[in-house]
């Protein structure tokens, strides 16, 4: 048997436990990130799609809560827990603004309204004025509850029409989502609701503009959170968003472009 001299030896330990070290550092990576972000539930197809192609980037987790706009900063505020909010409308980041949660924003698109016209509708609906004859059952979103139906009530009232069509409406929504899923359940014949979402049911919705003169389109802005844990991360999250690739699925998905109702 051949004896290594001491110093050769230990030697010899202190590089096998130096490679031991290294592979030990390659099998047990450094733990992701894990961002919490709130989200307006119209938003939700795009986001979900952005969310995991920033996964998939960056190793990071987020971790995804939707709801109605005013739903969303409600738990928000009684949380104090959060890195990103992403509403339907820039209201409630300047509302956020007002109380010291925001450290940046950016905005992003605009969400703009059209009139929904279920395909399996009975009534004869050709333009808005038709939402104000007898019997035509109407969808609106709830104006506390979510940006669209803020929206909603600004066009019935420069309609003219507003209080006939409000006595034709049967059910007020919480959130985008639920008011498109009345609308394509047949419950109602015709709801205001996202252009985002007649365009994602395109067969079986149909789609009428609604006059731009009678709303203000709501811009959809990100905001990273004073509370946020892993602001760079987050950051990193809202700089996809606003990206080339981010903007691109929005549009895909109908929103418009901020220049697109720029005065």
């Amino acid at each position: 048997m051949i004896r290594l001299p001491r110093l050769a030896h230990r030697s010899l330990i202190r590089r096998a436990l130096t490679t031991l070290l290294l592979a030990l550092s390659v099998c047990q990576p450094l733990s992701a990130a894990e961002l919490l972000v709130y989200a307006g539930a119209g938003l939700r197809p795009v986001i979900d799609k952005l969310a995991k192609l920033y996964e998939q980037q960056s190793g990071n987790r987020v971790l995804l809560e939707y709801g109605g706009s005013g739903q969303i900063l409600t738990r928000y505020l009684a949380s104090q827990r959060g890195d990103l909010f992403i509403p339907g409308s820039a209201l409630y980041v300047d509302k956020l603004k007002a109380q010291d949660k925001v450290l940046e924003s950016t905005d992003l698109v605009t969400h703009t309204p059209v009139l929904g016209i279920s395909r399996s509708s009975q009534a004869s609906i050709e333009q808005f004025s038709d939402l104000a004859r007898p019997g035509v059952r109407v969808g609106l979103g709830d104006p506390k509850a979510m940006a669209l139906g803020r929206t909603a009530e600004q066009i019935l009232d420069a309609s003219g029409i507003g209080d006939e069509i409000r006595a034709n409406t049967r059910v007020r929504a919480g959130t985008v989502k639920q008011l498109a899923l009345y609308l394509l359940r047949g419950e109602v014949d015709a709801a205001i609701i996202g252009r985002t979402d007649a365009v994602l049911n395109a067969d079986k919705v149909r789609m009428l503009e609604i006059p731009a003169q009678w709303y203000t389109p709501e811009i959809v802005p990100v905001a990273l959170l004073s509370t946020a844990t892993a602001p760079e991360q987050a950051r990193a999250f809202a700089t996809l968003l606003a990206s080339e690739v981010g903007l691109a699925a929005f549009t895909d998905a109908g929103f418009l472009p901020l220049s697109a109702t720029a005065q």
